[in-house]
């Protein structure tokens, strides 16, 4: 049954590459997790296929300690194969697709760089340059800037071709992941990097993002090691990846007040919930660090605080609080989300 699968299953990319369904990187992982399925299925001929395998599935990669993400990543790729083999005519009868149990989705905090992370990281590549210009160093700043400031996933960065730029509109149309066109809204200074990448790199490759050969174009997989390079020389402790530059953007957008629905255009998502689901809680998080820290909300007297040989010199040691003086916007600060925790109640969010 091996051979009539693999069949079936190089239709469906082939099908999905030319209707632009998924994106190369996609089309990678789609491979992987069908892979994965159909090997822990005793490479079962996919017609025959009923819910007791998936449960099957999903046991097994318990067992194997695999995280629920993982796994409901294996079971959306396999639910897409098998929809559209059934839309061509493929029968399976013992399968519905509708009861397919998956396990349920640990929530996770969202990482992000704070302002002063994003300083230092990015000085790291640029004091990297200042030590002799090489087309790997200015390519990598031109990445992360890209992917900063357009919050876009790192497969969508690297099939950008070089005529998609847009430079009167200062965009870059693009499809997105499941086929979803939306555009890369750019700055000046993004232009910049690129066009100084573009200028020094010695290859008229199509794509804008290449090799150092400029023969092919960079995958994703030779730069997480670069990234992961200037992370290490970076010394921020904190663990992020690349798909974390993402996450900065529309965590850093929302703290600036950019209303959660143009964050949700900015980033692509179908669903506003979806957006207000991963970010609503950084944001939470990152305002309440910043109360906490502003004198204007102490109350506890400071001379406790100095410890209990300090003395305050105005009043001789007397405990003493800060005056009461207003906040410079005499207002609380807030950021555009009060109407939020509707959404959050309300159907699955889909991927970020």
């Amino acid at each position: 049954m091996v051979r009539e699968n693999r069949e079936l299953i190089e239709k469906y990319f082939t099908n999905a590459s030319i209707t632009g369904e998924l994106s190369s990187s996609s089309v990678i992982k789609y491979r992987d997790s069908i892979k994965k399925f159909l090997t822990i299925t005793g490479h079962k001929f996919l017609g025959d296929l009923n819910n007791r395998d998936f449960d099957i599935f999903v046991l097994q990669m318990r067992d194997n300690g695999a995280n629920g993400a993982r796994i409901r990543n294996v079971i959306s790729a396999m639910k897409s194969l098998i929809s559209h083999l059934q839309k061509e005519g493929l029968q399976i009868p013992n399968l519905d697709l509708d009861k397919i149990r998956k396990p349920r989705l640990e929530r996770k905090e969202v990482n992000f760089l704070t302002l002063e992370e994003i300083k230092i990281f990015l000085q790291t590549i640029t004091d990297d340059i200042a030590k002799g210009i090489m087309i790997r160093k200015v390519r990598m700043m031109a990445l992360v800037v890209l992917m900063l400031q357009t919050g876009a996933r790192v497969g969508e960065a690297l099939s950008i071709k070089r005529k998609e730029i847009d430079r009167i509109n200062m965009e870059i149309p693009i499809i997105g992941k499941g086929g979803k066109p939306r555009s890369l809204y750019l700055k000046n200074d993004t232009l910049y990097w690129l066009d100084r990448y573009l200028e020094i790199r010695k290859s008229d490759n199509e794509y804008l993002f290449v090799t150092l050969t400029g023969k092919t174009k960079w995958q994703q997989t030779d730069v997480g090691r670069s990234f992961r390079l200037y992370k290490k020389k970076s010394g921020i402790g904190k663990n992020f990846v690349l798909h974390t530059l993402r996450h900065t953007t529309a965590t850093q957008l929302t703290l600036k007040g950019v209303p959660m629905n143009s964050v949700q255009h900015i980033l692509g998502h179908s669903r506003l919930e979806t957006t207000i689901r991963y970010y609503i809680g950084a944001v939470e998080k990152s305002r309440a660090k910043e109360f906490m820290r502003d004198d204007y909300y102490r109350f506890i007297p400071e001379a406790h605080m100095l410890g209990p040989n300090s003395q305050n010199s105005k009043t001789g040691g007397a405990l003493s609080l800060p005056a009461p003086c207003p906040h410079p916007d005499n207002t609380c600060k807030s950021y555009p989300t009060a109407h939020a925790q509707e959404f959050l109640s309300h159907g699955q969010s889909d991927s970020h």
